[in-house]
């Protein structure tokens, strides 16, 4: 007896039963065709759309700490003065009612300089970006030989004063069929002659700032005097292309030239470093020869800040 069976261990073993036949189920033959799915087609599923990424201590709204504190600051100061300003003329209204209305009138006419003003800037830095659009959009190949049209005569109409020939140049803009022939006529019959102008301005402006080099004994005023009259050049190019050269459009273009302004310091270094080697052993040549290379270099940066202004100006 085992386990499994029972009985005693000597006696004989059953036969096995035989195992049961396997039958083959014959598999039907597929024709060749598609195969039907009720699984949703790419196209029709939702676009994944991956989220933004912003840069390290940027927030959500994309500005950094300092952004924040100058935000935080700009809100403290004219929410301030708002409160301030108001609580001074409900204290003339308890005071007197004629006292009240006064100070109403001045705060209100205050008020509404200041956002005068602040809308003047704001449109004329809004002109200065529209000359950098359309710059973007002439060279820019394939591009909307209308729209290009369209935005080109926009940009002439401030030029009137400078150019009396504006309207026949929007003629020949209505006669162009791509934006190939727009640039043609806008470099040969606007921009040339413009250009020519700033490059006056720029060769007048460095001469009186190589005078002023000369002249003046100390080099913290020579940079200052040399950076007025840089400014000055700014704003005569910036009226020169039909721009309003407030403090905000004086910035923007002062910003788009630090590229030059750059160069040209490194250009000072080395003639000063130059000068000083070669002029050593000659004390009164050194010191004669010592505002002529500071005057050589003024002039040559102030040409080129001229030069750097008018093709920011230019589309």
């Amino acid at each position: 007896m085992n386990a499994f069976q029972p009985g005693f261990v000597g006696d004989p073993q059953p036969p096995l039963p035989p195992a049961p036949e396997q039958t083959r189920t014959p598999e039907p033959f597929l024709a060749p065709g598609f195969i039907e799915t009720t699984s949703t087609p790419p196209e029709a599923l939702p676009a994944v759309v991956p989220a933004p990424r912003t840069a390290p201590g940027m927030g959500a709204l994309g500005m950094g700490a300092l952004g924040w504190i100058a935000t935080g600051l700009g809100i403290l100061v004219v929410g301030g003065s708002i409160l301030s300003l108001t609580g001074f003329v409900v204290d003339q209204m308890a005071r007197s009612p004629i006292l009240g209305y006064a100070s109403l009138g001045v705060v209100g006419t205050g008020v509404l300089a200041i956002l005068w003003g602040a809308g003047r800037e704001i449109r004329a830095y809004h002109a200065l970006s529209r000359v950098d659009a359309l710059r973007e959009t002439l060279s820019r190949p394939g591009a909307d030989a209308d729209a290009a049209r369209a935005a080109c005569a926009a940009w002439l109409g401030g030029l009137k004063h400078v150019l009396p020939d504006t309207d026949s140049v929007r003629l020949a803009l209505n006669g162009c069929a791509t934006v190939e022939e727009i640039r043609a006529i806008l470099a040969h019959r606007v921009t040339e002659p413009l250009r020519e102008q700033a490059n006056a301005l720029g060769a007048r402006a460095a001469s009186q700032g190589a005078a002023l080099v000369a002249i003046v004994p100390s080099p913290a005023l020579e940079g200052l005097a040399v950076g007025l009259r840089s400014l000055k050049l700014i704003r005569d190019i910036a009226a020169l292309y039909g721009l309003r050269p407030g403090l905000s459009v004086t910035m923007g273009l002062a910003r788009r030239s630090v590229t030059t302004a750059a160069s040209v310091y490194g250009a000072n270094e080395v003639a000063a470093a130059a000068a000083a080697h070669f002029l050593a052993d000659t004390p009164v040549l050194r010191s004669i020869a010592s505002a002529a290379p500071g005057a050589g270099i003024a002039a040559r940066r102030i040409y080129m800040l001229a030069r750097s202004v008018a093709g920011a100006c230019s589309p």
